[in-house]
Parts: C-alpha cells; structure tokens; sequence
C-alpha cells in the first residue's frame, strides 16, 4: 500500500492538472457555431490571429500541401515536438506549409514557447478552441495533413517526431523525403 499512495497522488496530480489546462469557455461567438467536419470536407472558413500581431489567416482558403499542428504552452507533448516540427520545416522549405494553432494558452507564454523551440513557422492562435473542435481534434498535440484542395488528408492525436511526421507527409500527401541538412 505504501507504494501504492505515492503513484496514485501523482495520478491524481496529473489528472487534474490535464483538466486545468484546457479553459472550457465555449461561450466565444461566431466561431463558437461551427459545426465539426466530416472527412474529405474543405477546412472552415475562420479568422485566426497571428500569434505576433500582425494580421490574421483565413483558413479557408489554406490549401496544402500543409501542416496544422495544434499546440499549446501547457500540454508537455507538444513542446516536445515543437523542435521536431521545426527539424522538418526547415527541411522542406516553402514545399509544405507549416501553421502552429495556439490553442486556448496564455500568449505571453505561447510567444516564450516560440522562441524559446527557435519555431520560425506561421503561428496562429485559437483562444476558445472553437476551431479545433471544428476539425474534431481530439486530444493534445492534434495535427492536420491538408491536401492542395484545402481538405484534410489527415488526423492525428498525439506527438510526433520529425521521421514520424516526414513519413505521414509522404504517405498522405505524396511529399518526398529529404535528408536532413
């Protein structure tokens, strides 16, 4: 029993730190209203600021091939992957559009976050995860594959590494790998 109760407190640490993390407020209007996507659909058409300030992105008119990586300051495994992300944007240069969605954090934190990973990628942030719940992401970290006809190719919950997600472009969206360099 006594080796029990330490793993069960931090369980429940845990636990209920996960439930902290993401604000539930689904009160934020219009983009509160939209309704969540079925597969091969276009992505819809929302504004989301520019993590830096400086204008917003329409994303309903981003066409792929392009990476979506939902990402926020609080979840552990999308700062972990941030680094990896970044591995492979580089790599692949303007041939695969990369866009980070900060998801319901804190900003001044989510800008820290940014430069502290060296991500040079477009940020975005989705305040009240409206559009996650949209495009029926499911869990943190959450990444989009969107084909050149802006629907979604691909969903996938979970962290990724720079090979993990090098060989779900290739397989998705036809992008060749390129050595790192």
């Amino acid at each position: 029993m006594r080796r029990i109760l330490p793993v069960l407190t931090v369980l429940a640490f845990a636990l209920a730190a996960c439930a902290r993390a993401a604000p539930t407020d689904r009160s934020q209007p219009p983009s509160a209203q939209l309704t969540a996507l079925q597969p091969g659909q276009r992505l819809p058409a929302v504004q989301l600021a520019r993590l830096d300030g400086s204008g917003s992105l329409d994303t309903g008119s981003l066409t792929g091939p392009a990476v979506i990586n939902f990402w926020a300051s609080w979840c552990a495994f999308c700062v972990e992957e941030m680094p990896d992300f970044q591995a492979v944007h580089r790599r692949l240069g303007d041939d695969v559009r990369f866009v980070g969605v900060d998801r319901e954090d804190d900003h001044a934190k989510a800008r820290m976050l940014a430069r502290e990973t060296g991500v040079t990628y477009e940020l975005v942030t989705d305040p009240d995860g409206s559009f996650f719940r949209a495009v029926q992401g499911r869990g943190m970290p959450t990444t989009l594959l969107v084909d050149p006809e802006g629907r979604i190719a691909y969903r996938h919950a979970g962290p990724l590494t720079a090979d993990e997600l090098t060989e779900l472009l290739h397989e998705h969206l036809d992008v060749p790998p390129r050595d790192a360099a």
